[in-house]
C-alpha cells in the first residue's frame, strides 16, 4: 500500500486535466443514459432480479470477461440521479474498460424516493450485494473482493454500503446468511449529512420539502432530524470499515464540499484508510472529473484492495490531496466537434434541454442561480436580463462560451506569416486552407473543418526538425502541448498540437471514438499538412510523440502514414487485440514502417503494460527498428513522474534515427 500511496499522492498533482473515469460523473438529477457499449469477449448478463417477487427496479446487470483464469474482483456500479431519477444502463467502470483490467463489472438499479422513502434504497443496495456474493461462484466472482463505486446520491449510497457493513437494520429480504459487507468504496461527491448540508450558506433550497433529500426522508431534512442521521454514512463509521477513496469538486453548487471533508475526517478520526482528494475549479461532476489523473488514481486505489491476493488488509493512510480542473470544465465541448469561433449563434457546449435537466430541480422550465451547477461568473453572463433565473431564450441568445480568449478567430484581415504558404501539400491530409498564424496560436480550414491549436518554433531561420504532439484524455493542446513543447523546442524542433475528440470528453461519451479515432487522425494529418507547408520545417525530419490516448493516436498515425514520420516515441500507449477500442489493433500496428520508442511503467493499471508489449512484438515482427523501456515501480503518469528519464530517452532516439543532430 505504501508504493501505491506514494504514487497517488505524485499523481494527484499533476496537473492532466478534466477526468474519469470519466464518465463517473452524472448529474445530481440526471436521467438515464444510453446502455454503455458491452466489449468484445464479455459475457453481459442484464436485468437479473436480485430481490424475487420484488419491485421492478430491483434489478442489475452483470459483466464478466469470458476468458477469466479465476475467481474475478467485482466493481459495483451504483447510479446517481438525486434518489429519484437515474438507471444502471450507463455504467462507467464498464464504459472506461474495466473488464479489459481484470474485473468483472455490476450495475444495480434500486427503488426511488417516488416508489418509497429511505431506507428502502440502503436495504436495495444491501440486497444487490448479498445475492452477487451468494451467486459468485456460478459467475466466477470472488466474495471477498467486492469493491463499490457511485456519483452524487450513489456516492451517498456507496458510503452507507462501506460504513454499514455490520449494521443489521438494513439487511432485509434473501441471502441473509452471506454479508453485504464490500471491501473498497470509491465516493464521488455524495451527500452526508443532510441537516448541515441544508444549512450550508447557498444550499438552503435543500431544506425545503420539495428538496431530493426532503423526497428521500419523507421530510424536509431540519424538520426530521433523526431521518437524516438515520440515512447519513457518518452515523455508522467504525474502525473495520474499508478503505475509502472520495473525490469533490470545491465548485460544487448541488453538493457542498464539506459533506465530504466531514466523511473523511469521521474515517480519519476512526482509523480506517481514507483518501481524499478534491479537484478545484470542479462542479458536481462533468469534466473536471474525467481526467487521466483521476482515472489513475481510482484504478490504482481499487487495484490495491480488491487485487491484493495476499489476505493482508491495506496498510492504514489518510491522505488529503488536489488537483485542478481545466478552466473550461463547467462547459464541456462535444467530442470530435471543433470549438466554434468566439461569437458564433446558437453552438455551445451543452443544450438548454441538458441544463434544465440537470439544473432545474423544480421542473418550472426556469434555471435559477441557485439551481444552477455551473461556475457563478458563467450564470452571470448567461442571465442577460439580471433577474437571478436563467430561460431557453436566454440561452440560446449567448454567444458559445469556452473559447480560449487567445485563440483568433479567422477574418480576412488576417494575413498568413510571411513563412507560410497559403495552401499546404494534400500528401498528408485534404488540403488546408485559410492558414493563419498570430503568434503562437493559429487557425485553418482542414478538410472544410474548423481546427486551431498552437505552433511554437526555435530561434533562427531552420530549416529545423519538427514534432506534433498529441495529448492524452482530458488534457489539451494549451496544456499538455506547451508543457512538452518547452523541452522540445529547446532540441531546436519547431512544435504543433491541437486539441483531440479526448479533450473535452462528455459523461458517458462513446471512447472508441477518441484516441486513434478516424477523426482524430484527419486532425493529426492536418498538423503534419501544416509542418509540412512551412519553409522553417525539414519536411524529412518530423517526428510524432504522444501519451496515453494521444499515445494511441500516434500508433495509428504511423499506421496510416508509414512513411512520411521520422521517428516516433510513446508513454503508456499499446495496441489490443480487437477493433472498437480507442487504441489501434495489432493488424493496425503490422502497417508501422516508423521506428519507435515505447515507455511504459510496470504498474500502469490504466494502460496495461502488455498493450505495448504487443506494439513490440508487432514492429519486430516486421523488422522496424524500435525499442521498449520498462519503469519499474511507476504507473500511468510516467511521462510527469520520471520526466527527465523520459526526455533524455526520446531525445536520444531521435538522435539515433538521424532526425535530430547530435
Amino acid at each position: 500500500m505504501n508504493r501505491v500511496v506514494s504514487r497517488l499522492r505524485s499523481s494527484a498533482f499533476t496537473l492532466l486535466a478534466f477526468a474519469t473515469v470519466n464518465a463517473a460523473s452524472p448529474t445530481y438529477a440526471q436521467s438515464g443514459p444510453p446502455p454503455a457499449p458491452v466489449p468484445a469477449e464479455v459475457k453481459e448478463h442484464r436485468d437479473i432480479t436480485y430481490v424475487d417477487n420484488g419491485h421492478e427496479r430491483h434489478k442489475l446487470d452483470l459483466y464478466v470477461p469470458e476468458k477469466a483464469s479465476g475467481p474475478l474482483p467485482l466493481i459495483i456500479w451504483v447510479h446517481g440521479g438525486g434518489w429519484q431519477n437515474g438507471s444502471k444502463d450507463g455504467c462507467p467502470p464498464l464504459r472506461q474498460g474495466y473488464t479489459e483490467r481484470g474485473y468483472a463489472v455490476a450495475s444495480i438499479n434500486y427503488r426511488l424516493s417516488s416508489h418509497a422513502t429511505f431506507p428502502a434504497q440502503i436495504e436495495d443496495c444491501k440486497a444487490a450485494v448479498r445475492w452477487l456474493r451468494a451467486h459468485a461462484k456460478e459467475y466466477g466472482l470472488d466474495p471477498e473482493r467486492f469493491g463499490v463505486w457511485g456519483s452524487s446520491a450513489g456516492g451517498h449510497l456507496v458510503a452507507l454500503l462501506g460504513t454499514t457493513g455490520d449494521v443489521k437494520e438494513f439487511d432485509v429480504g434473501a441471502n441473509l446468511n452471506v454479508s453485504s459487507r464490500v471491501q473498497a468504496v470509491c465516493d464521488f461527491y455524495g451527500p452526508t449529512d443532510f441537516v448541515k448540508f441544508a444549512s450550508t450558506p447557498g444550499y438552503e433550497s435543500h431544506a425545503q420539502a420539495t428538496s431530493p433529500e426532503a423526497k428521500l426522508l419523507g421530510g424536509a431534512p431540519l424538520e426530521n432530524k433523526d431521518k437524516a442521521a438515520r440515512a447519513n454514512s457518518i452515523t455508522y463509521v467504525t474502525k473495520d470499515d474499508p478503505p475509502f477513496l472520495i473525490v469533490h469538486g470545491d465548485k460544487d453548487r448541488t453538493v457542498p464540499l464539506n459533506q465530504s471533508e466531514d466523511l473523511h475526517a469521521a474515517l480519519k478520526q476512526a482509523g480506517v484508510s481514507t483518501h481524499f482528494h478534491v479537484i478545484h475549479g470542479a462542479g458536481h461532476g462533468g469534466p473536471g472529473f474525467m481526467g487521466e489523473n483521476i482515472d489513475g488514481m481510482v484504478s490504482a486505489f481499487l487495484d490495491s484492495i480488491l487485487k491484493n491476493k495476499s489476505g493482508a488488509g491495506p496498510q492504514v493512510a489518510a491522505l488529503q490531496t488536489e488537483s485542478d480542473a481545466p478552466a473550461d470544465s463547467a462547459t464541456p465541448q462535444r467530442p470530435g466537434r471543433p470549438m466554434p469561433p468566439q461569437g458564433a449563434p446558437g453552438r455551445r457546449g451543452i443544450p438548454w434541454e441538458a441544463i434544465t435537466r440537470r439544473d432545474d430541480k423544480n421542473s418550472d422550465g426556469k434555471v435559477t442561480k441557485e439551481e444552477f451547477s455551473g461556475p457563478a461568473q458563467l450564470f452571470s453572463r448567461l442571465d442577460k436580463n439580471g433577474d437571478g433565473s436563467l430561460t431557453k431564450k436566454e440561452h440560446e441568445s449567448t454567444a458559445a462560451p469556452g473559447v480560449p480568449p487567445s485563440t483568433p478567430a479567422p477574418t480576412p484581415a488576417t494575413q498568413p506569416p510571411p513563412t507560410s504558404k497559403p495552401e499546404a501539400s494534400a500528401a498528408t491530409s485534404g488540403a488546408i486552407r485559410d492558414f493563419k498564424l498570430e503568434g503562437d496560436r493559429w487557425t485553418c480550414l482542414a478538410d472544410g473543418k474548423p481546427l486551431s491549436g498552437i505552433l511554437i518554433k526555435p530561434a533562427g531561420k531552420g530549416p529545423f526538425p519538427a514534432i506534433l504532439i498529441n495529448h492524452g484524455l482530458g488534457s489539451n493542446a494549451e496544456q499538455f502541448g506547451r508543457m512538452k513543447a518547452k523541452e522540445f523546442v529547446q532540441w531546436g524542433m519547431v512544435c504543433i498540437a491541437t486539441d483531440l475528440t479526448h479533450a473535452r470528453p462528455q459523461p458517458g461519451a462513446d471512447r472508441s471514438q477518441f484516441g486513434a479515432s478516424p477523426e482524430n487522425i484527419r486532425r493529426a494529418k492536418a498538423c503534419l499538412a501544416i509542418l509540412r507547408s512551412l519553409q522553417e520545417v525539414d519536411a524529412k525530419r518530423i517526428c510524432v510523440y504522444g501519451n496515453s490516448m494521444g499515445a494511441f493516436l500516434t500508433v495509428g498515425l504511423a499506421a496510416e502514414v508509414p512513411d512520411e514520420i521520422a521517428a516516433a516515441a510513446i508513454s503508456a500507449g499499446g495496441v489490443v487485440t480487437q477493433t472498437g477500442f480507442p487504441s489501434p489493433t495489432v493488424v493496425a500496428a503490422k502497417k508501422i514502417r516508423t521506428p519507435f520508442i515505447i515507455l511504459h511503467g510496470d504498474q500502469d493499471t490504466t494502460v496495461l503494460p502488455e498493450n505495448s508489449a504487443r506494439l513490440k512484438e508487432a514492429l519486430d515482427q516486421q523488422k522496424v527498428p524500435n525499442e521498449r523501456h520498462i519503469f519499474p515501480g511507476f504507473g500511468h503518469n510516467l511521462h510527469g513522474e520520471k520526466a527527465d528519464k523520459v526526455y533524455r530517452l526520446i531525445k536520444a532516439w531521435f538522435i539515433k534515427q538521424g532526425a535530430l543532430k547530435p
